[in-house]
């Protein structure tokens, strides 16, 4: 018979045993009992037990308590990990060192039975020596494992829309089954503890969404700053927040507002507030603030457009009474001729008459007719006899300008302007200062055909004047003629035209602002152009704008007081309706509470009442801001861009997940 060996340090022998049999841990810690006869000396434990049973704080025992605080499936971590080791042991068991604890039972659930053993007693182990800290690993794990699924599904666990009764039932209903499963599974389907797991995820889960908005609404207490978008009521902020506070958007709409101006607002800018304005303005109870603000802002329209374009091209004139007064100014320069031709001497119209006689007898026609009707002029009337008479000379001209005035044909012109040449030479030599009188009449002719000039170089027909063709007009018609000292004032005269006419068509379309706008911007660039060359670019610029702006105000009063839906305003009209539709009684909350057929009736007029109230809440807090001029405008679009350089708080989904989580995970583990 072999030898047998004294039993280990720790052991006493009470019977004699058959040759001991070496126990080798495996990988997850197991230790098997030991054999028959030996007893544990506990003070003098074999060291592989020992530390399968090691309760310190190690990133091991860490990792299995988070494992292990996860719901359902935290509860089959240790089952699963001892049926692995019971399955796999007969196999590497053989090959394993004789250091690996091993399971040397002969049947399946003997071995499964033991390795489980072993890993409770480690659990058991670190939570002994570690407890709080066990806790909360074991709450965290579980907060980790239910978020996803939360979030995933946020309606079943009463996270999100709705009212706070329901989502407390809908909770309670679903923190039931996870804590009953979970309890169910930990107890190997204990009755008791399955029921017990059951209350208290149905009583954790009712509690989550009112402590879940209440702990919400303090963070966002503290949390958010106090500006336009924290004094709006829950429903208008979380539309502003998910539907309107795009920053890139915002800071065009900021932008676009700056060149508008003051009286602009976020409907003028933005086809969102746009559906804003208009969703609320359908109404009843919110049209008047909205329409009367848009109407109040159009009847001022006249009067800021009229400031704009004085301060940008100048005041506008009456042509009529301008040409008045260059009629005026030509009767004036008129009677300075008597003077010159009282101190002029007689002409010898010889010369003259031959070289109008030779140019008839090479004409025919109209050209000669007119040709010698000159020649006639410069005889005494009603004979063959030359007139030395130099005001006969000056009678021949003046007559000559008649007969240019209404002639159309450009040959008989042509003749006609070099007739009246010949005579102005002759007349120049008989009437030396003549020619002085002259310009300033000039000038003032030259003014008056610049005043009619300017009103068409705004036209957008196929007559328009190119910008080239206005800037040569400019520049021919600043120089002076004749004996004139000083620059031209048809320039001058030019740009009164143009304003006369841009006053004319602001007169005639005030109402439809869309008409002036095409009247003076017209298509492409060149009335821009020309403008710039006539008033300067900068204050051609600004008049445009202004211009625009109106427009683009009457576009904004027309389409929300008259016009037809559209997806931005059915848009807000959904939120509209979602806001002001009641939360219906549930059947089984009216089963507990409210057991008579007329209280339902009155709970839900009730509730009705009530979100009616929100919906008319909603859309004057938004529909009043959609049409804010001056600093409630611009104190709402700093807000927004403010709120978008913040970093971002946790979401209300977010917060409630986090809440019901550590709330029901932390119930079960207090439970247990």
């Amino acid at each position: 018979m072999a030898n047998i060996p004294p039993p280990p340090a720790g052991f006493t022998l009470d019977t004699p045993t058959p040759e001991p049999t070496r126990y080798v841990p495996i990988a997850r810690g197991n230790i098997p009992a030991p054999p028959d006869g030996f007893t544990l000396d506990q003070s003098q434990q074999a060291p592989s037990q020992s530390a399968a049973q090691n309760g310190d704080l190690t990133a091991n025992n860490a990792v299995r308590s988070i494992a292990t605080g996860v719901p359902i499936a935290g509860g089959l971590l240790n089952r699963i990990d001892a049926a692995t080791n019971a399955t796999l042991a007969p196999l590497f068991d053989p090959v394993l060192p004789d250091s690996f604890q091993k399971l040397p039972e002969e049947n399946w659930s003997d071995r499964y039975q033991h390795a489980l053993n072993i890993q409770t007693g480690r659990d058991q182990a670190f939570h002994q020596e570690h407890p709080y800290v066990d806790t909360g690993l074991k709450v965290a794990g579980g907060v980790a494992g239910t978020i996803p699924a939360m979030m995933a599904a946020p309606s079943a666990f009463g996270i999100g829309a709705g009212s706070l009764a329901t989502r407390s039932a809908v909770s309670a209903i679903t923190g039931a089954g996870i804590g009953g499963t979970d309890a169910a599974i930990r107890s190997d389907l204990d009755p008791r503890q399955t029921a017990v797991g059951a209350g208290i995820g149905l009583a954790a889960g009712a509690a989550g969404p009112a402590i879940g908005k209440a702990v919400g609404a303090g963070v966002r207490y503290f949390t958010q700053p106090n500006d336009a978008v924290s004094g709006l009521s829950s429903a208008a902020r979380n539309y502003v927040t998910q539907e309107l506070s795009d920053p890139a958007k915002v800071a065009l709409q900021q932008a676009e507002l700056s060149r508008l101006g003051p009286d602009a607002t976020l409907a003028d800018v933005s086809p969102e507030w746009l559906g804003v304005a208009r969703g609320a303005a359908s109404r009843p109870g919110t049209r008047d603030a909205i329409v009367e603000s848009l109407l109040a802002r159009q009847s001022g329209a006249n009067a800021r457009l009229g400031t704009d374009l004085d301060a940008s091209l100048g005041p506008a004139v009456i042509p009529s009474q301008v040409q008045e007064g260059i009629a005026q100014g030509q009767n004036i320069v008129g009677q300075q001729y008597a003077p010159v031709m009282a101190e002029a001497r007689a002409v010898n119209m010889e010369p003259l008459a031959q070289q109008l006689e030779a140019s008839a007898t090479n004409l025919r026609g109209p050209e000669q007719q007119a040709v010698q009707r000159v020649r006639n002029f410069l005889n005494i009337p009603g004979t063959d006899v030359l007139d030395p008479n130099p005001q006969a000379l000056l009678s021949t001209r003046q007559a000559i300008d008649g007969l240019m005035s209404t002639e159309q044909n450009p040959q008989v012109i042509r003749q006609l302007t070099m007739a009246r040449q010949q005579v102005d030479d002759a007349l120049a030599q008989a009437a030396p200062g003549i020619k002085g009188v002259d310009a300033q009449y000039s000038e003032l002719a030259r003014q008056s055909d610049a005043l009619q000039q300017g009103r068409p170089i705004l036209n957008n027909q196929a007559t328009a004047l190119r910008p080239q063709e206005v800037q040569d007009m400019l520049q021919q018609g600043a120089l002076p003629q004749g004996e004139q000292i000083g620059p031209s004032a048809v320039p001058t005269r030019m740009q009164q035209g143009v304003r006369a006419e841009i006053d004319r068509a602001a007169g005639t379309n005030a109402i439809d602002t869309t008409a002036l706008r095409n009247i003076v911007r017209g298509e492409g660039d060149w009335n821009r152009q020309k403008l710039g060359m006539l008033f300067g670019q900068e204050n051609a610029d600004r008049a445009l704008n202004a211009i625009d702006r109106e427009t683009v105000f009457g576009d904004t009063a027309n389409r929300v007081t008259r016009g037809s839906d559209t997806a931005m305003a059915g848009r807000f009209g959904d939120f509209l309706d979602a806001t002001g539709k009641p939360t219906e009684i549930p059947g089984d909350i009216t089963a507990m509470g409210v057991a008579a057929r007329s209280g339902k009736k009155l709970l839900n007029a009730l509730m009705e009442s009530r979100a009616e109230e929100k919906a008319a809440q909603f859309a004057n807090e938004l529909g009043r801001l959609s049409v804010a001029t001056g600093a409630p405008r611009d104190q709402l679009i700093q807000a927004l861009l403010s709120r978008a350089q913040q970093q971002p708080a946790i979401s209300d989904p977010a917060m409630q997940a986090v809440i019901n989580s550590v709330l029901q995970t932390g119930a079960r583990q207090m439970s247990r």
